[in-house]
């Protein structure tokens, strides 16, 4: 390793995945494309059965002490399969990314520097370019104005997950020792990065730059369910775990959890979420929503 190289603080690109091997190679290459120098690349795959643990070991062999490779013999889940990259990783900065994601040139050398100047920084994030997997055109940016925020664990509170996953660079020193929340099984990098924001007592900075490609396909399109999903139950529950955290964050707590609420009324007693939704956050939504319900007698919801 040069001189110039160990004075260069080691980035652990944490990379998770499932049946992704047809994105995967390019994920890597995409990575091993980077012109910082100083990067491990950590690699937790779920037990996939799509020849990806294959691929990774050749990938291994071709780099050697270039990857951790952590191989998951039965399934896992991706909260403790994100636990899996967590707790491998050694550098001083953890990059996370899907196995489905891109970087874009520059990204880390960025990321590092922006961090490297900022000590209150524990979290760095930037715009992503959402494409489609099948044509690979653009369909939008992740960020838009309206969603650009910077701040204290309050502004992750409120704003819920404004920051892409693949966006994020970390300061590991700054993660909570236990990680992410395995009592959250499936939506568990919300309260990642609060629990960062909390214990660390530093902030989460905004890069306006498109450094990553998010990929938009038919494994990660969100369709609409009639039913309350694991993801839609981990975030009430990551409400009630924020409250716990401290009571000052109580008031920020039961802003999004009304939020959440009036999110969920159609999968709900419709009237009863409502209603919660207003004595917890008054305001016109929820209000408009319980007038018309009763003066329609039940026959329109907004």
């Amino acid at each position: 390793m040069s001189s110039v190289t160990e004075r260069q603080s080691l980035v652990s690109v944490a990379i998770i995945t499932y049946n992704q091997k047809e994105y995967l190679r390019e994920c890597i290459e995409s990575v091993l494309a980077q012109d910082y120098p100083n990067i491990e690349i950590v690699v937790a795959d779920d037990c996939s059965t799509d020849s990806t643990q294959d691929m990774l070991r050749e990938y291994e062999k071709q780099y050697p002490g270039r990857f951790i490779l952590k191989l998951a013999e039965k399934n896992q889940g991706i909260t403790k399969n994100s636990n899996e990259a967590q707790f491998a990783c050694t550098g001083k900065y953890i990059a996370w990314m899907g196995g489905d994601d891109l970087m874009l040139p520059g990204k880390i050398s960025k990321q590092v520097d922006f961090m490297e100047a900022r000590e209150d920084c524990d979290i760095c994030y930037h715009n992503l370019e959402v494409f489609d997997s099948d044509t690979g055109k653009k369909i939008r940016l992740f960020n838009t104005p309206k969603n650009k925020f910077e701040g204290d664990v309050r502004v992750s509170i409120r704003q819920s997950t404004f920051n892409g996953a693949c966006s994020n660079m970390v300061r590991a020193s700054k993660v909570p020792e236990h990680g992410f929340r395995e009592t959250l099984p499936v939506a568990s990098d919300w309260m990642y990065w609060i629990e960062i924001l909390h214990y660390g007592g530093g902030k989460i900075y905004y890069i306006d730059e498109v450094l990553g490609r998010y990929r938009k396909h038919a494994n990660n399109v969100t369709r609409p369910e009639t039913y309350i999903t694991q993801n839609e139950l981990d975030h009430l529950n990551t409400c009630n775990l924020i409250m716990s955290l401290d009571a000052a964050y109580f008031p920020d707590a039961l802003y999004i959890y009304a939020k959440r609420l009036q999110g969920l009324r159609h999968k709900l007693n419709y009237p009863s979420a409502l209603l919660r939704s207003f004595v917890l956050k008054p305001g016109l939504k929820p209000l408009a929503g319980l007038f018309i319900y009763g003066l329609t007698l039940g026959k329109v919801r907004l």
